[in-house]
């Protein structure tokens, strides 16, 4: 089982781009340790007479078909938006 220790976690806070306090930290270490300890514990589980299942849904999605449908509403849908130009919705930009 990996060792979940101080270092590990501050390097998880880091790649996260976290701050965690003290504690937090503790918590986080405890909580990881006991998943892990659980998923110990599902590796001793017996499952030689069990087949492997590859998907829990039997059967495919039944796929509705793609067809052009006009929106009669489009003027009560835009009148949601709080903000509109030359009859486009306008949305907050994303900036990276």
């Amino acid at each position: 089982m990996i060792k979940v220790d101080e270092m590990l976690v501050r390097k998880l806070e880091e790649l996260a781009r976290l701050r965690l306090s003290d504690e937090q930290r503790q918590s986080i270490q405890k909580d990881m340790t006991e998943i892990l300890q659980y998923m110990e514990l599902l590796n001793e589980v017996d499952v030689s007479g069990v087949e492997p299942m590859y998907t829990p849904v039997e059967e495919g999605a039944q796929l509705r078909v793609d067809e052009v449908r006009n929106f009669e509403n489009v003027d009560v849908l835009k009148s949601n938006f709080p903000r509109q130009h030359s009859g486009h919705i306008l949305v907050p930009g994303i900036h990276a």
